[in-house]
């Protein structure tokens, strides 16, 4: 192990042996990994990577992490966690499911452990499998819990975040809104919902066809589930939209692809001018609003509503941008999916315009694309530079073009 560990080198060679270290004290050994997330957060990068590690019985796909510390945190307590420091830079490295911001993850992962809190819901659960849906490090994550009495879905969360979110499901869900019914929660940090019918949009969106625009929900229906949302919202957390935040995605873009740190400044410096001085908005809002985040019948029509973390006070535009946004950032990743995203844009689009303030709308679909901008790089897409650029020529577009 050398002794530096720069913890703002956990993406280069020198991360080897930080992963060698997380799994060796377990017996395994790190024959290959790749980087699979990057997050920059506060002078703070959390790593994820995928790795082949060679056990004494058998090789395996293993999840790992690192995050560096500064000065002032405190080494993580988790069992499992490693604390790795040279006496300047400190790191700390796990094995999933040992996340030190997760700790709900190492019960949802314990075979024993699911099967008391499946059998604790009057559920059968014979023949009980898990997968790991998505995972941010120290952030959250999503298993899907398969067993004889059906599927259900455990939302790992800091075990500090977790009852509130528990809070506005039973919100939503007491007002009609679409939302998984949620089973309960745990003190370490699970949120255990029902499965929700339908078909997820974004899954529609990349599914070939003939027709793109076939079995893709009108923007009326769109509208209507917003409409949905209960005043009681606006007695929840103001979040900042994500339009408001360009300038600090601008500035990510720019230290992760200096080529183009000029341009991403520039373009959030003019989302932030045009956003100045205008009222944060009283409606309530999803915060976070796009297609992920709906499932559809056969003919289209949204039967579902997930990821209602974000849900509060705000204004209709970022939710009607966000959604946009994302139609666009959908059809740049992927000449397969452009076809029916861009079907999809031209068909929200129009109605939204009538529905906001045009010139708003546009804004903030920019802003939401800069933050977006930043994806390709994170989830470290192969041509991720290539891809940056191509989302900052869509933000160039937008805001060069009269609504």
């Amino acid at each position: 192990m050398p002794t530096a560990i720069p913890g703002d080198l956990l993406t280069g060679p020198d991360a080897a042996d930080l992963l060698e270290a997380a799994v060796s004290t377990a017996g395994g050994h790190v024959q290959a990994w790749r980087v699979t997330q990057v997050d920059h957060r506060g002078g703070v990068t959390t790593v994820a990577y995928q790795a082949t590690v060679q056990w004494p019985t058998g090789q395996t796909d293993d999840v790992l992490g690192a995050t560096s510390l500064t000065a002032d945190d405190e080494p993580p307590q988790a069992p499992g966690a490693l604390t790795l420091s040279d006496g300047e830079h400190r790191v700390c490295v796990w094995r999933l499911p040992a996340d030190p911001g997760l700790p709900g993850l190492t019960t949802v992962m314990d075979p024993a452990r699911l099967k008391r809190l499946v059998r604790s819901f009057g559920l059968d659960p014979a023949g009980l499998h898990t997968e790991l849906v998505s995972y941010r490090p120290k952030r959250r994550a999503v298993i899907r819990i398969e067993s004889a009495s059906g599927v259900l879905y455990a939302k790992v969360l800091p075990p500090e975040d977790v009852e509130a979110l528990y809070r506005r499901h039973e919100m939503l869900y007491a007002a009609g809104v679409p939302v998984p019914h949620s089973l309960d929660w745990t003190d370490d940090g699970l949120l255990v919902l029902e499965n929700l019918p339908g078909t997820p949009l974004r899954r529609r969106l990349t599914m070939p066809g003939p027709d793109p625009s076939a079995g893709l929900p009108g923007p009326d229906q769109v509208l209507a589930l917003l409409d949905r949302l209960p005043r009681g919202v606006l007695g929840l957390t103001r979040r900042r939209p994500w339009s408001r935040r360009a300038p600090q995605y601008a500035e990510l873009v720019a230290r992760s692809l200096p080529p183009e740190a000029e341009r991403a400044r520039q373009l959030g410096a003019t989302i932030a001018a045009g956003l100045k001085g205008v009222p944060a908005g009283s409606d309530p809002t999803h915060g976070d609003f796009y297609e992920a985040q709906l499932t559809v019948d056969k003919a289209g029509r949204i039967v579902g509503l997930l990821d209602v973390d974000t849900v509060g006070p705000g204004s209709r535009a970022d939710d009607l941008a966000c959604a946009l946004a994302h139609c666009e950032a959908l059809a740049l990743s992927s000449e397969r999916h452009a076809a029916r995203a861009t079907a999809l844009s031209r068909l929200w689009k129009p109605v939204f315009e009538q529905t906001v303030d045009a010139g708003q709308l546009r804004l903030r679909t920019a802003g939401v694309l800069m933050s977006l901008a930043t994806g390709p790089h994170r989830v470290q897409r192969p041509d991720w530079e290539a891809a940056t650029s191509r989302l900052l020529n869509r933000i160039e577009h937008i805001l060069t073009t009269s609504p």
